[in-house]
């Protein structure tokens, strides 16, 4: 029995050490996901054109999520009047668009 227990004791840390190398990677506790901001463009400084409707479509279909919608830029406008009246003022808003896509990852 006594000469039983060294080889029991030196099995068990060789089973121990062998377990313990064999630990799989520790994936990570959320999804990687590539982002992605649609912004409207500058045509010439404190000129701005609206994000078109297709460029957006095409992110859908290629399988982009819409996340957030935000105004981007505030601008004022003047419209219309006459030399004696003062021209009303309209605010105009140019929002970006924010969108997410599961990133692709080989072996998950």
């Amino acid at each position: 029995m006594k000469r039983l227990l060294p080889g029991i004791c030196i099995a068990a840390t060789a089973a121990v050490l062998f377990v313990s190398g064999q630990k799989t990677p520790a994936r990570p506790a959320f999804p990687a996901y590539d982002i992605q901001a649609v912004l409207p463009r500058e045509l010439s400084p404190g000129r701005y054109e609206q994000v078109q409707q297709r460029e957006l479509q095409v992110l859908a279909s290629e399988g982009w999520d819409l996340v957030s919608v935000v105004p981007y830029v505030y601008r004022n406008e003047e419209h219309g009047g006459d030399g004696v009246n003062p021209k009303p003022v309209v605010m105009q808003t140019y929002p970006a668009y924010f969108f997410r896509r599961q990133r692709f990852v080989p072996g998950q």
